[in-house]
């Protein structure tokens, strides 16, 4: 049965020949996160025998695992066994992932894992074989191969991941070659001879350095009459064989070739397996006896170095691509480079370094740029690419994934493309991903092209568009920072600083109107957080008016406008964001939308688990999935942060998902956290919600401004700024008063953590921020301890001793 044909017995099936998925009967089983994806994938493959702790992070992270591997593994295994036994009742022990000598297993019959079938008919086709059943033996690998649904383990992390992709993908191109081996022996009884020779001609080209689908091929075209093409592919051979690894080939090919020449070739056996060198990893061109090739995508999975000769030899001429349908085109592809592009040198200088050392790689030079959406990453690697493009004279390609969106780019349909460009005819690109993914590194083989791959959505959807030779270059820009591509130099790309930020504004609205308003300026890209798009958004609506100042634009840019104010003809950050955000499993969705409800500069884990009313290893799960999803930003260790438009963006989610009474949850219960953790936290959780330093306006500077400005001229309008405040900080917004209460609490803590360092400086907008609060007309609240407290510190005592007088009733 294949893993995903319907069985309606409910019963528990897995397939890791493919992207690992799970059914209970025929229905579909969410199994998570990548690398909880990846336990399971070791569980399963050791069959039941138990695996410990330790080894489940080494298949994860090798010799690099996290600060909290072993609790991160435990969280999985946890999920897992919620998800295997929905049914088990709490503390009951599970029947399926137990616990066992220190570690875990997983107690599933043989027949429930794909795998397991493939190799057990793998076996049984060899045995058949043996006792002369070609025929019998035919029909159990072709029922193997029918269990295979693309590249193994496809998608998963880790070195324990690689290591079995590599093996499943030698023994599913060791089973096509038997199953060829079958069908030439048979004469056309198994299939139609030209249908076979077809076939086998794609595989072998696919498979050029295995000698085995050669002589296969040989033999096939000598049986249908074809001599002349038979002998062809041997001289084909020798030549690639020399050129490539700097050999002859093996006795076996030689053989054959003997005997097909001598014409006593007669119809025998086919080669049995083992025939000649090429039996062993499969390689791709140029790639001499590097790692396996992923079945599915005909790439190799592993670093690939090919031998120590191939990066002696000075480069070649590009190969006379004549039969594909005419002369070589150069391709240049790159869309044009960002005329104002400003800023990023040392990214730009480490980049350019990276393509330099294609000239002596041992394998294609990779290079990931990941981040935020909006933060640049498509204009740095255009600016890039077009820097090196004299490093690449036979061309650049380029294609845009579109991994955020609802769908993305097919890896085979992009391989269409390229292969047009490189001159292959429309009715000569082969049909399959494997075959089309052959080709195109064949093409590329002793050229210098340099690729780049926009906005992809994770490693399986590249690795089929890599080069397999030294030589070329591949940029490839993604949100995700888990790409996973072998030897990939992989580069953060940040928001700009405030310098990088004003060059890119003053170049798009004209340096001189920048400079006639420098502090306006300033306040502008601080109220973009420094993202590139948001700076550029905001620029280009002011050079479309020529007659609105910076000041203006800056007003505009108010908390509650900003996202819709960011926006210019089809450019606009919360559709940026958005598109992220709808990538996301119902489960990190919420936490994004939960966690940003906090308003803190940066969290811990133990703050997020407050938030998601969860345990600290679940927390950091979710945490770390937005991270890997360019929506959250890691800080330091065990520090996490949200971009300030992202934080906006997710509140304003929040809005429109989550129930008042489900966000008021999640603040009381990071509130009780901050209370329980001492000052320290409590301090800096009440500074950061108290205070308007974010947004840079309205009247909470310190206090004595503050209430100067309170009873001003402007009273009015400060009345609507400060209103515009009290929401920010939780006043006005429906909260109980069990949470406006846990607020005064809040300014006790921190005005004591201030009184103790002998700073007062955090304390000071919230001083002038409650007396306000307490003089309003509408106020009939008693002042809390917390204002109380604020009104014994020396500093503050003179502002707040009228408000801490108790109203009049």
């Amino acid at each position: 049965m294949r893993a995903g044909s319907p069985d309606r017995a409910g019963r528990l099936r897995f397939q890791v020949l493919g992207p690992v998925r799970a059914w209970t009967g025929d229905r579909p089983v969410d199994l998570g996160p990548p690398q909880q994806r990846a336990v399971l994938a070791v569980l399963l493959l050791h069959a039941g025998r138990p695996v410990s702790v330790p080894q489940l992070v080494d298949a994860l992270w090798d010799e690099w695992p996290p600060p909290r591997a072993v609790g991160t593994v435990r969280t999985y295994i946890s999920r897992l066994r919620g998800l295997l036994e929905p049914d088990r009742l709490p503390r009951q022990d599970g029947q399926l992932l137990v616990s066992s000598g220190g570690g875990y297993a997983l107690r599933v019959p043989g027949e429930a894992l794909d795998a397991a079938g493939f190799e057990e008919r793998l076996g049984t086709a060899r045995r058949l074989r043996g006792a002369g059943d070609a025929a019998g033996a035919y029909e159990q690998l072709r029922g193997a191969l029918a269990l295979a649904e693309g590249v193994p383990l496809a998608g998963l992390p880790g070195p324990y991941a690689q290591r079995q992709r590599d093996r499943l993908t030698e023994l599913h191109i060791t089973a096509q070659e038997e199953l060829f081996g079958c069908v030439v022996e048979l004469g056309g009884h198994a299939e139609p001879m030209g249908d076979s020779i077809a076939g086998l001609r794609a595989f072998a080209a696919e498979h050029p350095l295995r000698e085995r689908p050669q002589a296969l091929l040989m033999l096939a075209l000598h049986r249908a009459g074809r001599q002349a093409e038979a002998l062809a592919v041997y001289a084909a051979t020798c030549r690639t064989l020399d050129a490539e690894l700097g050999t002859e080939p093996g006795p076996e090919l030689r053989a054959q070739y003997e005997e097909l020449r001598d014409g006593s070739a007669g119809h025998g056996s086919a080669p049995a397996a083992g025939a000649g060198r090429g039996t062993g990893p499969a390689t791709g061109p140029a790639t001499g006896t590097g790692p396996a090739t992923d079945p599915g995508s005909g790439l190799a999975t592993g670093p690939g170095s090919g031998s120590a000769r191939d990066h002696a030899r000075p480069s070649r001429p590009a190969r006379d691509p004549a039969d594909f349908g005419g002369p070589s085109p150069v391709p240049a592809q790159l869309p044009s480079d960002i005329a104002d592009f400003t800023g990023r040198t040392k990214a730009v200088a480490h980049l350019a370094t990276t393509l330099r050392g294609a000239d002596g790689a041992r394998a294609p030079v990779v290079a990931t740029l990941s981040g935020l959406g909006g933060v640049g990453k498509t204009a740095l690697a255009l600016h890039v690419a077009h820097s090196a493009r004299a490093r690449f004279p036979d061309g650049q390609l380029y294609a845009d994934l579109q991994g955020t969106g609802r769908a993305p780019a097919d890896s085979g349909a992009v391989l269409t493309h390229f292969l047009g460009a490189l001159g292959v005819a429309e009715g000569a690109v082969p049909d399959g991903l494997a075959q089309k993914a052959a080709l195109y590194r064949s093409l590329l083989a002793d050229r210098r092209i340099l690729v780049l791959l926009d906005n992809a959505r994770d490693g399986a959807q590249v690795r089929p568009l890599l080069p397999g030779v030294p030589g070329c270059a591949v940029l490839v820009t993604s949100r995700t920072r888990t790409l996973a591509l072998p030897g990939a130099d992989q580069v953060d790309v940040e928001v700009m600083d405030e310098a990088e930020a004003l060059e890119l504004f003053g170049a798009v609205v004209g340096a001189e109107r920048a400079a006639a308003e420098p502090e306006a300026a300033r306040q502008l890209v601080a109220a973009c957080g420094g993202l590139p798009l948001a700076v550029r958004i905001a620029a280009v609506r002011l050079a479309s008016r020529p007659g609105r100042t910076t000041a203006g634009m800056v007003s505009r840019l108010s908390e509650e406008r900003r996202l819709d104010e960011l926006r210019v003809g089809d450019l606009a950050v919360e559709a940026t964001f958005r598109a992220g955000y709808e990538a996301l499993d119902p489960g990190p969705a919420h936490a994004f939308r939960t966690l940003a409800l906090g308003g803190l500069p940066t969290f811990c884990r133990a703050a997020a688990a407050a938030m998601l009313d969860t345990t600290d290893d679940e927390a950091e799960a979710a945490v770390e999935t937005l991270v890997d999803a360019g929506l959250l930003e890691a800080h330091g260790d065990d520090r996490y942060r949200y971009h300030d438009l992202v934080g906006l963006f997710a509140r304003r989610l929040g809005e429109h998902h989550d129930s008042p009474e489900e966000r008021a949850a999640a603040q009381r219960r990071l509130f009780d956290h901050a209370q329980r953790h001492g000052d320290d936290v409590a301090a800096a959780h009440a500074q950061r919600l108290l205070s308007d330093s974010r947004q840079g306006t309205g009247p909470y500077g310190p206090a004595e401004t503050a209430l100067r400005e309170s009873r001003g001229p402007d009273h009015a309008s400060s009345m609507d700024v400060d209103k515009d405040k009290d929401k920010d900080m939780g006043m006005g917004m429906g909260m109980d008063s069990d949470l406006v209460s846990a607020m005064d609490a809040h300014e006790l803590a921190l005005v004591r953590a201030a009184s103790a360092r002998g700073r007062y400086g955090p304390a000071r907008r919230p001083a002038a921020r409650r007396r306000w609060f307490l003089e309003r007309p509408d106020n009939v609240r008693r002042p809390g301890d917390g204002v109380r407290c604020l009104g014994r510190v020396p500093p503050f005592g003179r502002h707040l001793r009228g408000a801490t007088r108790p109203k009049e009733p």
